[in-house]
């Protein structure tokens, strides 16, 4: 590993520890506001968990290759009509 103790790295070291604070703070500000957001639509109530859960499993879907979603939707499929495996589902999802 290199030593960087010229004045030139200690200037670009310090830019980028300003810059990267600067995106921190900006992004402290950002996350105040959806939470002031998310508040304001909860007192109106708006189901705000469920719909910032769905947008974020549109966004994961909008990611994905038609390919792995097929691939995806055919194994839940076979998964779904295995009566053991529904089973096994149904005893871990019980409240018992």
């Amino acid at each position: 590993m290199e030593i960087r103790t010229s004045e030139e790295a200690r200037e670009n070291i310090e830019n980028f520890a300003k810059r990267f604070l600067n995106l921190l703070i900006d992004k402290k500000v950002i996350d105040q506001d959806i939470k002031a957001l998310k508040e304001e639509f909860k007192e109106e109530g708006v189901p705000v968990a469920v719909v910032t859960k769905a947008l974020n499993q549109i966004k994961a879907r909008k990611k994905k290759s038609d390919s792995e979603i097929f691939e995806e939707e055919k194994i839940q499929e076979w998964l779904e009509g295995n009566s053991e495996v529904d089973d096994s589902v149904g005893r871990l999802i019980s409240k018992d």
